[in-house]
């Protein structure tokens, strides 16, 4: 394979080691990886808020900090080739998300419902990008690397 792509996935899954040596197995020399995990900031967050069973097996098992994250990349044999971070609007949807009792449904819960609307305004207004990337610096939801396989 020339591309692999890994999202969401590594908090899921017992053996880390195992599940990355065959994403790396799976690549040609020069692949380029897409992978990504849950940012911790927004995860230590959830646990707070969350059903206990969002973090018991076989949903979010483990936090991945972010160094963890780097380093296991790195020690899989990789070379990261960029890091970035995403998703403001989704970390604070997923924490009024816990807090409601019926959360799914559009108009079901007011909530989410006056948190997406004030979003979209943020977004439209002037230099709304610039307030989104400073959030999503913030308090991402997902951590993201772009990673190379030698060739």
């Amino acid at each position: 394979m020339s591309r692999i792509i890994c999202t969401e996935v590594l908090e899921h899954v017992d053996d880390l080691l195992r599940v990355t040596a065959e994403l790396v197995r799976v690549g040609q020399p020069g692949a380029l990886y897409l992978i990504t995990v849950p940012d911790p900031a927004a995860e230590h967050l959830q646990k707070r808020l969350a059903a206990p069973a969002y973090f018991e097996h076989p949903n979010h098992i483990r936090i991945i900090e972010r160094e963890d994250f780097g380093r296991l990349i790195e020690d899989s044999g990789l070379i990261i080739e960029r890091r970035s971070s995403h998703g403001f609007f989704w970390a604070m949807w997923w924490l009024l998300f816990w807090q409601a009792e019926n959360p799914v449904g559009d108009g079901v819960n007011p909530s989410i419902d006056a948190w997406t609307e004030t979003w979209n305004a943020v977004l439209k207004a002037r230099g709304g990008l610039k307030v989104k990337e400073t959030l999503d610096a913030f308090m991402p939801k997902s951590q993201v690397i772009v990673a190379r396989k030698p060739g």
